[in-house]
């Protein structure tokens, strides 16, 4: 596990308030590990041979529109 601190202008926790800014927070990091987990499980159809050239198109196009607009890039300075 790793621990994030994450430092915030005492004008944006006055404006929002710390419990709101925290639950935000813990909600983006909860989808985006659901948004990884769903990554790892598409990678995993991978290994299944799947010659219905109908279906991988629908699945590239999902992933195109819905999938990699979510996808999290987190920058962190260790």
């Amino acid at each position: 596990m790793v621990e994030f601190k994450v430092q915030i202008e005492e004008d944006i926790v006055n404006e929002y308030g710390k419990d709101i800014l925290e639950q935000y927070l813990q909600e983006y990091l909860t989808k985006a590990i659901l948004k990884l987990a769903a990554k790892e499980i598409l990678d995993d159809l991978k290994a299944i041979d799947i010659k219905d050239k109908s279906w991988l198109k629908a699945r590239e196009r999902a992933w195109d529109n819905f999938g990699k607009h979510y996808f999290l890039h987190v920058i962190a300075n260790v």
